[in-house]
């Protein structure tokens, strides 16, 4: 039997962090794959979807061509060949993370996993044979799946089905207007669909802070998306045949459309893993401790099966808890460091507390924003300056950054410079003093704490 310090069960975001930090680490490890390598990440979730956000960007871009000089020919998106540069892009990372497992060492098993006993693992190939490993550590990083399921009308889809489609419907209407619905909502307005967005709250991205909403919903009206706020749709409301659907909204017209698109949440994959047989609830997201621990010795839960967050760029931060809890480092998840990051139309990117947290908790801060062009050290963008909103807040008695929030395509970089100030714990007074290349993402920080 083939022994192992860790196993990680899953090689989408979390499961893929986890290993190659464990194994930079020089730890002996395993991981376990019951699909593709790379997971829902690379195939069916963030990498994926933003495969095609960004034909989409790309495709927008093309079409203001003559804004630097250039004439362009008639331009037509087809679905078919965004999802060749999409499937294309999936497979060269999943490449090379193959390639840099090797480097490791890292040995892989295909098939599924399960938990048999304390620190044993079985695990059962397609053709249906198994084989036992050792792991005196195993880390589940199993991911989750759409929480609607239902096959039995194909007018009715959720977003891994939708992926899997290669025609562009003419009309799509998508329930929910969180994150998902928003991504998908742009991409197939650009592709010519017309699209009607339907959200149950008072406003889409409900969990996100008031003004990243904002800024997705004026995009998506700008291009033409149908928005609908404060209606909650069920299945039991849609009736679909051969030719579409019909949608019955209450209080308001209905809607006829070709494809439902589901994007109501997502649900674990925790089953199935022998986790109840070992006394751990696995009806629902595993419950774990600030070190990613399951309740029971060398078992460990990163990423969205945990339902800490759903997001991708929190998996980096939930795995290195994890593995340096094995390695002996004890430093618990504090979600005020972890990046959030979503590649909604424009990308919004955040990290530290909230200004409502702040309110709540009655701490004395200060905040700033600045809706900008910016010119950044894209040349494009001296040409196209990209519309970018950034909003900080500051410890009014510290003067140290408590919180940052942005939207643009250089959202991502902004929130990354904000985290690195505020772990190291720079006084913005400090921070603002530092040279800096001009134009840049970064100075766009910098001018919006100097207000300050």
């Amino acid at each position: 039997m083939n022994t192992y310090l860790v196993a990680v069960i899953g090689s989408g975001s979390a499961g893929r962090a986890a290993t190659l930090l464990a194994a930079g680490s020089g730890l002996r490890v395993a991981m376990i794959e019951k699909d593709r390598i790379g997971g829902t990440a690379f195939h069916r979730g963030c990498y994926a979807v933003a495969g095609l956000l960004g034909c989409a960007r790309q495709f927008c871009d093309s079409r203001k061509s003559d804004r630097f000089g250039n004439e362009a020919d008639v331009l037509q998106a087809t679905l078919e060949n965004w999802r060749v540069a999409q499937w294309s892009a999936s497979t060269r990372l999943s490449e090379n993370f193959e390639a840099e497992l090797k480097r490791l060492n890292v040995d892989t098993y295909q098939g599924d996993a399960e938990v048999v006993e304390d620190q044993i693992l079985q695990i059962t190939r397609a053709s249906g044979s198994r084989m036992t490993i050792r792991a005196d550590n195993i880390i589940v990083a199993t991911g989750s799946r759409p929480d609607f399921a239902d096959t039995s009308n194909p007018r009715l889809v959720n977003s891994d089905v939708l992926l899997g489609m290669t025609s562009c419907p003419g009309r799509l209407v998508i329930i929910g207007g969180g994150h998902i619905g928003c991504e998908f909502a742009s991409i197939y307005r650009t592709l010519g669909s017309e699209v009607t967005l339907i959200e149950r709250e008072n406003r889409l991205m409900p969990s996100w802070e008031p003004e990243a909403a904002e800024r997705v919903t004026q995009t998506l009206q700008t291009r033409g998306v149908e928005i609908r706020l404060g209606c909650e749709i069920s299945s039991d409301q849609i009736v679909a045949d051969r030719t579409g659907a019909h949608i019955s909204v209450p209080g308001q017209r209905s809607v006829d459309t070709d494809l439902v698109l589901f994007a109501t949440g997502r649900r674990p994959n925790s089953a199935r893993l022998g986790l109840q047989d070992l006394g751990i609830d696995d009806s629902s997201f595993l419950s774990v401790d600030q070190y990613m621990r399951l309740p029971r010795a060398g078992l460990y839960a990163v990423g969205d099966v945990n339902g800490i967050s759903l997001l991708d760029s929190t998996a980096f931060t939930q795995a290195n808890v994890a593995v340096r809890h094995i390695m002996g480092q004890s430093t618990g998840f504090d979600d005020r460091w972890a990046t959030r990051c979503i590649h909604t139309d424009p990308c919004i990117a955040a990290v530290g507390q909230t200004e409502a947290e702040d309110k709540a908790e009655g701490v004395e801060y200060l905040t700033a924003s600045d809706a900008i062009f910016l010119v950044s050290d894209n040349p494009r963008s001296i040409i196209d300056p990209e519309p970018t909103f950034l909003k900080v807040i500051v410890d009014a008695k510290s003067r140290c950054l408590l919180g940052c929030l942005a939207t643009g395509d250089h959202a991502p970089t902004i929130a990354n410079s904000a985290a690195i100030a505020m772990r190291s714990g720079i006084k913005i007074d400090h921070l603002c003093q530092f040279g800096l290349t001009q134009p840049s993402a970064t100075d766009a920080l910098m001018s919006t704490l100097r207000k300050l």
